[in-house]
């Protein structure tokens, strides 16, 4: 969570609500238990996305490092077990 702090991950996301992207716990529900997920949402992550989550694309966050864009994955996988807002 510090991580998602640091790089301003929570500026569009939270754990579980909803803001400008979807919450972590929706992402990680997503895309639990499918090989290659940490690397994926890593590299979404610096390159940006659009059309999964809504009309609002993701932008590149090219300021997050390879390794940190990875660790932030991770983490968010490890949500996938936690229930969503309601």
């Amino acid at each position: 969570m510090d991580l998602a702090k640091s790089v301003n991950c929570l500026a569009c996301h939270q754990v579980r609500g909803r803001r400008v992207g979807p919450p972590f716990v929706a992402v990680a529900q997503r895309f639990a238990g499918q090989p290659g997920a940490a690397d994926y949402l890593a590299q979404s992550i610096r390159n940006g996305g659009r059309g999964r989550w809504g009309a609002v694309p993701m932008p590149a966050q090219p300021q997050v490092s390879a390794q940190q864009a990875h660790e932030l994955a991770v983490w968010i996988l490890s949500l996938a077990k936690q229930p969503e807002a309601r």
